[in-house]
């Protein structure tokens, strides 16, 4: 299968350690994928000017992540903190908000859309910035969509009926809760919707069938990029034609291998 991110990129920044790894949804979900075994993987975003944005650019092209039509603005990269607990666990602290993602939005052309028409599924998120253009991507491809912690209903409505395979995030989220909330959102119209819950089994629903899937038993290391791991190994899996139980498995398998590194697909480097 084929797949194209769009939208974020950050350096996400370890504040003890001084030191500093590629990121952001798009881009990891982008690496993840090919890790899982898609035949194109593929990365389309806005890059900053600075020493970060070019190490996250040599980090995909080294991954063998193709960068399709990407944007270079005279912006630093996005830098979110992240305070690492000892269990491995991560929390964000908002980094400088003068950087490329937070000042500039993307803009999708008729040659990016002739671009994207060439992969079998689309993904992007929250953090993507393109919205607008969910209901002429859903015309054209596949479209896989990361609502993380979002719990806005207005939004969900405005988004879910562009989107085949959602994907949310809700740790906090009871068994009955997670069924409910997920029977309430596929009648908007996605395929498939994905809940993760961080060591809780994720919940899976489809019109035909539903699934919990266990994760995995390993040594964390860095819970970073988890969630966005557990999104790859699901489409990969399931745009090659598995069933939704295998799919799940491969996907937590996915997502267990990135806890066992450092950062969401490693190349640490030091500031």
């Amino acid at each position: 299968m084929k797949i194209i991110s769009i939208g974020d990129n950050v350096a996400d920044t370890y504040v003890k350690q001084r030191v500093y790894f590629p990121g952001g949804n798009c881009v990891n979900v982008a690496v993840d994928a090919k890790k899982a075994g898609a035949e194109t993987s593929a990365y389309l975003g806005i890059l900053g000017d600075d020493d970060r944005a070019e190490h996250i650019e040599k980090a995909l092209q080294q991954e063998k992540v193709e960068l399709v039509n990407c944007r270079k603005a005279y912006a630093p990269t996005a830098q979110p903190r992240v305070i690492l607990t000892d269990e491995g666990d991560r929390t964000f602290v908002a980094g400088p908000q003068n950087s490329a993602l937070h000042l500039l939005a993307l803009r999708l052309t008729q040659a990016d859309f002739a671009t994207i028409d060439q992969f079998d599924v689309v993904h992007a998120g929250i953090d993507s910035g393109i919205d607008e253009y969910l209901p002429e991507l859903h015309q054209r491809v596949k479209v896989s969509f990361d609502f993380s912690i979002s719990l806005d209903k207005d939004y969900f409505k405005k988004t879910l009926p562009q989107v085949d395979y959602a994907f949310f995030s809700g740790e906090e989220m009871s068994d009955s809760e997670v069924v409910e909330f997920a029977q309430k959102y596929l009648t908007l119209g996605p395929e498939v919707i994905v809940i993760t819950r961080g060591a809780k089994p994720a919940f899976l629903l489809t019109s035909q069938e539903s699934y919990y899937q266990e994760p995995q038993l390993i040594k964390v290391v860095d819970t970073m990029g988890a969630g966005d791991s557990f999104i790859a190994g699901f489409l990969v899996s399931y745009l090659n034609k598995n069933n939704l139980h295998e799919a799940a498995e491969a996907a937590s398998k996915n997502a267990a291998a990135t806890c066992q590194l450092s950062g969401g697909f490693g190349h640490q480097k030091s500031f």
